[in-house]
């Protein structure tokens, strides 16, 4: 082998061997949307993922009177009984129920992408103004321990959209 060609062995060897995950730089918020609800129907459910460069934590979550009375923190346990819905694992496991569990705070490991879905993490929209209609777009607010807030745009859909 030449020295070029060594050299661009070493090179690309060197490349491969440096590359990792991407490190995360800035506080990120992707994927949010809502599922749609019937017309009578008085909560709603919203789920995004998040990724903190740092450590920290979600504490709250947000949005105007004018959407909802209030939104909360929550996590679901599957079970028997459970109905399946769009998107959602089936929890029909034999002997257990679903639980929904209101949470204090969510952690948010440095660099880790904290997943909020259909059967797991969720953000609850308790005491809707109206229905939440395909199409819509709602402001969602989050505050983290670490002091930051952001307002990121949920979009209403019958499914998790194409990531």
């Amino acid at each position: 082998m030449s020295r070029v060609g060594a050299a661009v062995v070493v090179a690309l060897l060197l490349v491969a061997c440096s590359s990792g995950p991407p490190t995360v730089t800035e506080l990120t918020v992707r994927a949010a949307w809502a599922r749609t609800t019937p017309e009578n129907a008085t909560n709603g459910v919203a789920y995004l993922t998040i990724t903190s460069p740092t450590d920290d934590r979600l504490v709250g979550v947000a949005v105007p009177g004018d959407i909802a009375a209030a939104a909360e923190l929550h996590e679901t346990m599957g079970g028997a009984g459970a109905s399946p819905m769009p998107n959602m694992p089936d929890m029909t496991t034999p002997g257990s129920e679903m639980t929904m569990t209101p949470l204090d705070s969510v952690e948010l490991p440095a660099g880790t992408a904290v997943v909020f879905e259909p059967g797991g993490k969720h953000i609850m929209l308790t005491g809707l103004t109206g229905p939440l209609l395909a199409g819509a777009h709602l402001p969602l607010t989050l505050t983290f321990a670490s002091g930051t807030t952001l307002t990121v745009d949920v979009v209403v859909a019958v499914s998790a959209p194409e990531s």
